[in-house]
């Protein structure tokens, strides 16, 4: 499990949408594959990133996000349009959603 700093400001994001280009995508979890394993770049929301909206930044959350987009593994947590997280943790986002 890997938390990064703290708690940075808040800002409306799109769960899953961890590239920012406004929708999540098998990309998305490539990012977030990159951060996790081969120190990519930092990602511009990590609680978009944190895919299963628990708290934490580690390999469910591309799991989580893979499922959802080719086997039918559900909706993913709010907010699925740009929205603030309806949970308290130690993520945040440096950009805004379009």
């Amino acid at each position: 499990t890997i938390l990064f700093g703290n708690k940075a400001p808040s800002r409306d994001f799109r769960r899953g949408d961890a590239d920012g280009d406004g929708a999540p995508a098998i990309t998305d979890a490539i990012r977030i594959l990159e951060r996790l394993f081969l120190g990519g770049d930092s990602l511009p929301c990590e609680d978009s990133s944190d895919v299963n909206d628990d708290g934490t930044l580690n390999i469910s959350d591309p799991i989580t996000l893979l499922l959802h987009l080719f086997v039918g593994g559900g909706p993913l947590p709010a907010p699925a349009d740009c929205g603030p997280d309806p949970t308290s943790d130690s993520l945040g986002c440096t950009s805004d959603c379009t």
